[in-house]
């Protein structure tokens, strides 16, 4: 089977799947429809581009069937109401004991599919720390790793007193973990979190980057042991989750944004 078909019957021999591969795996002749390249198969990023962006769907990727491929028209939402998302999303600190229910999770979590990745490799793999029980052991692995680090003393200290200075008592914590060997899978590990993080807001749901659990895996083995990484992966980014305890009313101001025009 080839890496591109074309259904000659429906193609309109415009050449935009030509000059949108951003690989230039297609050529074409005048009059003719598109053909791969020679080294396609073995340079294809294999993300869709070309089936996604031909109008009479007659460009197939890999044997997938573009009739099967849902509709990627732009959504009927008004600039004002994703503004208006992206301003009001909180680091959120303060959780409820309620846990979010697993097919909440899953379809947060799931926004995280759509996010671009370096070269499409699509690497990024995703934990769910799901009993409130295990988080609780995690931060406290957390605050054992940190005890020697000056700048989390007061972290420590009110760990000490009861407080959870570390995952806040959220009731869950993701994940995302690649391998070493991989392309800026830190990148790609941001960038997902960054789309699960505003899945979670639409859904009513609280975040907060764990950056803290980050610095202490880097130093205590037992936390990657504890979650456990496979041996050639390392922690990338995580993320506590959950229901917020307030509702924020207002929106705080920001500085004004530093741009150069060049």
């Amino acid at each position: 089977m080839s890496l591109i078909h074309i259904d000659e019957s429906k193609c309109a021999r415009d050449g935009i799947c030509v000059r949108d591969c951003p690989m230039g795996l297609l050529e074409m002749a005048p009059g003719e429809p598109p053909r791969e390249i020679p080294e396609a198969e073995s340079t294809c990023l294999a993300c869709g581009h070309c089936a996604a962006i031909c109008p009479t769907g007659a460009l197939s990727l890999r044997g997938t069937d573009p009739a099967t491929l849902p509709d990627g028209g732009l959504p009927r939402l008004a600039v004002e109401e994703v503004e208006q998302l992206l301003r009001t999303r909180r680091s959120v600190r303060i959780y409820k004991k309620e846990p979010v229910p697993r097919d909440v999770l899953r379809r947060v979590i799931e926004a995280a599919r759509w996010a671009p990745t370096a070269t499409n490799r699509q690497g990024v793999n995703w934990l769910v720390v799901e009993d409130a029980e295990k988080v609780h052991r995690l931060a406290a692995m957390v605050v054992d790793g940190l005890r020697t680090i000056p700048y989390f003393t007061r972290a420590v200290q009110a760990w000490e007193r009861g407080l959870d200075m570390i995952l806040r008592g959220a009731p869950h914590v993701l994940v995302a973990h690649a391998a070493t060997d991989g392309f800026e899978p830190a990148i790609d590990a941001a960038i997902g979190l960054t789309y699960i993080e505003l899945a979670a807001h639409a859904h009513g749901l609280g975040t907060c980057w764990a950056g803290v659990l980050m610095a202490a895996a880097r130093l205590k083995r037992e936390i990657p042991k504890f979650l456990e990484i496979p041996e050639k992966h390392k922690i990338c980014a995580a993320m506590m989750i959950g229901y917020p305890t307030y509702e924020y009313k207002r929106i705080p101001p920001r500085n004004e944004l530093n741009v150069r025009w060049l």
